[in-house]
């Protein structure tokens, strides 16, 4: 009996430590009606203290961030951003690359309003055991 006890213990520790309460994040970004560009990102930045955040790079206008890697419930602002990926001239010299002396760094243009960027005031609630899934239309 004793045996049967402690395994039965173990398995339910094993069981409750699992995912560290969080949960999966997934949805869509559409940016005036479009697919938000590959290579876009996705950002929470939690507003409880909830000791997580999470960060998905967007692919055919979608994210996902899965459990392992979550949310812990509570609420979360959201930033997102895209590059239009084109390469800035060197005002200096047109045949140097951009950047700081002329490094090779890709210079882009941020095509989200920052309304949803850095001063954004979008906010999502993560629940415990819910969907989690956040689709946004950006204007």
């Amino acid at each position: 009996m004793p045996r049967l006890f402690i395994a039965l213990a173990s398995a339910l520790f094993v069981v409750g430590c699992s995912g560290d309460g969080r949960e999966a994040v997934s949805g869509s970004i559409k940016l005036k009606g479009q697919p938000l560009p590959e290579g876009g990102v996705v950002k929470f930045e939690p507003l409880e203290k909830q000791g997580t955040e999470g960060l998905s790079v967007v692919s055919a206008g979608k994210y996902s961030i899965p459990r392992e890697n979550g949310l812990k419930p509570g609420r979360y602002v959201v930033r997102v951003s895209a590059g239009d990926g084109k390469t800035a001239v060197n005002p200096v010299n047109p045949d140097q690359p951009p950047g700081p002396g002329g490094g090779a760094n890709i210079v882009s243009k941020n095509l989200v309003p920052a309304e949803w960027g850095r001063n954004s005031k979008q906010e999502v609630t993560v629940t415990p055991g819910g969907r989690n899934e956040f689709n946004f239309e950006i204007p």
